[in-house]
């Protein structure tokens, strides 16, 4: 194993290390300096050493990202690794390191070493690193452990063979306020530890104590009428800093004051808000509450560089600016006018560079010369100055109980310090670890020792590594047997109850026993407004996401879902895993298997069916109503016959929206269709068409194209107008056009019902047959006659054949089951009226009843049907409810004989 340093060895600035581990190698961050003439690493170095197979960044601050662009565009199919809160972090900390980067090539009248199109690439091309903490890069393992700090921030174990390097990043223990302190991981034991040193030659002085100084002396000096700056990074200190001050004031241990927040620190809040599951227990809770734990209305106000002016013409007050070591940005604006004046102070809380003005104010505060430098203009100093220790990094003591009480590694690499930190703490860390001081442009070699067998404590009980083995994790669980299932993201265990702490989705805390566990649906480490978006759209409306998963690669046993999920879902897809999750628990009890508590499902050909074929009451599968109906307005926007939908049918045993047009007939078998289809598609739900016409439209179309005013007789049975006028001369082209628009059959005076335009053999419409070829009329008795031998001949099921109407000029009307059947023998009808010399029609009315018991019949009583049959006539449909998905085999042929018989569907419903 490998590591050599291209920056950030013996300095702070500039991180960047290559990992040689086997044939696998590996970028950890790639930063810039602050100060000096060289901003980067040695990138001349990769000219050397093997092209990495990834980039792993360990959190968001500018000494560790701000050289990516030039690392990802020497290596741009390289893959570039973050956590999400890192990520969203990044899009912010490495447009202000491009803007320093800008300045000082502007100072110094040199080029940029990336340009702005570079580094948005860099940014497009970061990936997130897994929820579950780990992954494999080749042929080694990378595991993410908690590095305290800031937010987002992680410390890396890698292990390739029989070779482990653990790599710290930036490590703070006690943390702050705002954020855990680093989570020590157990057992590693590596062959070698990367351990930063920032503070290695000091201890630091006790937080309350620091906190309360500085609280009291902020308020102190606005209580003179002077204004406090505090110059903070953006990233992190200035997030303990107004949680520090707000918690003085909440306390009543300082008076109230304003605060002003200015640069970075607004934006960079913001993204601490959408992680409250990185944060604190206390900050999490003020978010959930409040919204924010940071600004607070009519406290702590956010500024624009327009408000600034404003803020120091208005009463004293704290400004909290970016940057804290006053090398740019709101801070130096704000110092530059407050120096002058003693009634002020500037106050610092962290590290300071060497070269930084924040460093030299410092040493002026020491008794140096009064004059500082800003902004390449020299001032007179009399404000009050003075330090505070909040720092964000472990001090000796905690690096040096770190590498003894835990690690224990063989070599020990200190890297990111100065030269007096890293040889201080090299001189207390115990000699059986090998400390060396890192240098720049050096590769360092370790050779593996063999791994120990490492213990495992045994004084947690069996229930309560269960618990632990949550946290982290998204939990789907009930409040009660009947109600809905919910999804909350467990954030730590309360022992005392043996019960799990939660987060909702909607920002509420929840303990839940494991009794109340339905299932764990898997790892995250992304936003709650990500959480949130996601687990409402499978909530809403599962359908889309099921439909997805791929059930068949599922073998035939009894698995947990964890074991499901990783042969049919993809790892870090929310909405899959959750509507998945969502549809096991929707299986019936012989197919869940509650041992150890743990959910085992049992997949066979049943449950295979009914996963697939969606015939489950899965959570979500319909769209709520409201929501549905909303959806299918929009979908029939456009359709100028639509006039409403409702949900008419609730509560009935199919529970189907009903569409209103104004005239239904004009939609015809394969548009109804089609809109089945989509509705379904979009909202989970099925569709009924409703007869009801709207005759004052009918009413108002036939007085506008006739130019009269009077009511016309309407026949809805037949779908006809009778008109008290004689036929104009253009009647063919009204009564074609009035059918065209709403389906009905204009009949004007002295005409039969049927009137001439529907027996003329070019008519579209299929409601009257005639032959072209004409012949002579039988009797009325005789042509029922011959119309029964014409079906006999013909194998068809007539129920009845009647005339009507009895008039001048009569038709023949064939009764079969269904209209549906009876559109199958449409030439067989021309012929009919061929050989009885008058048009044939056919009844538009299904033979319910008989529909039904032919349904009944067919349907085997194995299936245990307990109610007859439902007719959805406008669908041509038959659904049926039952206990339990048929045989496939069965079900086709049943399906199939049903069609024949009747021109019906089958539809069935697993209750």
């Amino acid at each position: 194993m490998k590591v050599s340093i291209l920056g950030g060895g013996s300095e702070i600035g500039a991180s960047c290390l290559h990992i040689h581990m086997g044939r696998t190698n590996l970028i950890v961050d790639a930063g810039m300096r602050v100060h000096g003439d060289d901003l980067l690493p040695s990138l001349g170095m990769m000219d050397h050493l093997e092209q990495p197979q990834a980039i792993l960044v360990t959190h968001a601050h500018a000494d560790h990202i701000g050289a990516l662009p030039i690392m990802h565009h020497l290596f741009p199919d390289v893959p570039i690794f973050a956590t999400p809160p890192t990520a969203d972090l990044m899009q912010i900390m490495m447009h202000d390191s491009f803007k320093i980067i800008e300045q000082r090539c502007r100072e110094t009248r040199t080029l940029l070493p990336y340009t702005k199109e570079q580094m948005q690439e860099t940014l497009k091309s970061v990936r997130l690193f897994p929820a579950s903490g780990s992954m494999v890069i080749d042929e080694v393992k990378v595991m993410l452990h908690r590095a305290g700090h800031i937010l987002g921030a992680v410390m890396f174990a890698i292990e390739g063979g029989d070779e482990k390097l653990l790599v710290s990043g930036d490590l703070s223990f006690k943390a702050g306020r705002t954020i855990p302190g680093a989570e020590v991981p157990v057992d590693i034991r590596p062959d070698a530890l990367i351990l930063e040193s920032t503070y290695g030659n000091r201890e630091h002085s006790d937080r309350n104590t620091e906190e309360k100084r500085l609280a009291d002396n902020v308020a102190e000096v606005i209580a003179s009428g002077g204004f406090a700056l505090i110059p903070a990074f953006a990233l992190g200190r200035a997030q303990e800093i107004l949680l520090i001050l707000q918690d003085y004031m909440d306390r009543g241990l300082i008076p109230e004051f304003p605060i002003f927040v200015d640069g970075l620190v607004t934006p960079i809040s913001k993204i601490y808000r959408r992680y409250p599951q990185y944060l604190k227990g206390p900050v999490a809770h003020r978010i959930r509450v409040s919204g924010d734990a940071f600004l607070t209305e009519g406290r702590c106000t956010a500024v624009q560089p327009k408000d600034r002016d404003a803020v120091l013409n208005g009463k004293p007050a704290c400004i909290v600016a970016s940057s804290g070591m006053l090398i740019g940005g709101a801070s130096v604006w704000y110092a530059e006018r407050l120096v002058k004046d003693e009634k002020n102070a500037i106050f610092i809380t962290g590290y300071q560079d060497e070269e930084s003005p924040g460093r030299k104010l410092l040493n002026l505060a020491n008794g140096e010369s009064r004059e500082l430098e800003l902004n390449g203009a020299v001032h007179s100093v009399r404000c009050r100055v003075d330090k505070y220790g909040l720092s964000a990094h472990a001090d000796a003591g905690e690096l040096t109980r770190f590498i003894g009480g835990m690690v224990k590694p063989v070599h020990t690499l200190l890297v990111h310090g100065d030269d007096d930190a890293r040889a201080a703490l090299s001189e207390r860390i115990e000699h059986r670890y090998q400390p060396m001081l890192s240098e720049n442009g050096e590769t360092y070699t370790f050779l593996p020792r063999s791994a120990g067998t490492g213990k495992t404590s045994g004084d947690a009980s069996r229930r309560d590594q269960a618990l632990n083995s949550k946290i982290g994790h998204l939990i789907l669980y009930k409040t009660d047997e009947t109600g809905d299932f919910h999804l909350a993201l467990c954030t730590g265990v309360y022992g005392r109850t043996h019960s799990l702490v939660c987060q909702t989705t909607k920002g509420k805390q929840v303990k839940l026993s494991l009794e109340q566990i339905a299932e764990t649906v898997g790892p995250w480490n992304r936003s709650f407004d990500e959480l949130q978006s996601e687990s409402d759209e499978v909530f809403d409306f599962s359908l889309p996401f099921l439909k997805k998963v791929d059930w068949s690669t599922l073998q035939e046993g009894q698995w947990t879902f964890t074991e499901i999920a990783a042969s049919c879902l993809p790892e870090d897809e929310l909405k899959q895993r959750l509507a998945a999750a969502l549809a096991l628990q929707s299986l019936p009890d012989p197919f869940r298997v509650l041992k150890d508590g743990i959910t085992r499902y049992r997949i066979g050909d049943e449950s295979l069916r009914m996963l697939t074929h969606l015939e489950l009451p899965v959570q979500g599968l319909k769209m709520n109503v409201t929501k549905a109906m909303d959806q299918i307005r929009e979908i029939l926007k456009d359709n100028p016959h639509f006039i409403r939908c409702g949900a008419d049918d609730l509560g009935k045993v199919s529970e189907h929206i009903t569409l209103y047009l104004d005239f239904p007939d004009i939609v015809g078998t394969d548009e109804r269709h089609r809109l089945t289809e989509s509705v379904y598609k979009s909202t989970g739900w099925m569709i009924t068409f409703s007869d009801s016409v709207r005759t004052d439209l009918l009413q108002a179309k036939i007085n506008d194209m006739l130019g009269t005013t009077g009511p016309s007789s309407i026949y809805l049975e037949d779908r006809s107008v009778g008109l008290a006028i004689p036929r104009p001369a253009d009647g063919d082209q009204l009564i074609e056009s009035i059918k065209n628009d709403t389906g009905f059959t204009l009949r004007f005076k002295n005409e039969s019902s049927i009137g001439l335009q529907v027996l003329n053999k070019q008519s579209t419409s299929p409601d009257f047959f005639r032959a072209e070829t004409p012949s002579p009329r039988l009797e009325n008795n005789e042509a029922m006659k011959e119309a029964k031998i014409w079906a006999e001949e013909r194998g068809i099921t007539l129920y009845k054949v009647s005339m009507n109407p009895p008039g001048d000029m009569p038709y023949l009307v064939v009764h079969f089951i269904t209209p549906e059947v009876a559109w199958r023998h449409t030439i067989d009808m021309e012929e009919l009226s061929y050989r009885t010399g008058m048009p044939v029609t056919y009844t538009k009315n299904p033979k319910q009843n008989e529909v039904i018991r032919i349904a009944s019949e067919l349907i085997p009583n194995g299936w245990g049907m307990s109610k007859n049959p439902s007719l959805h006539i406008n669908e041509a449909m038959i659904s049926v409810r039952l206990p339990m998905q048929p045989p496939e085999k069965e079900l086709l042929q049943v399906k199939n004989e049903i069609e024949r018989m009747t021109g019906y569907r089958l539809s069935g419903q697993i209750r």
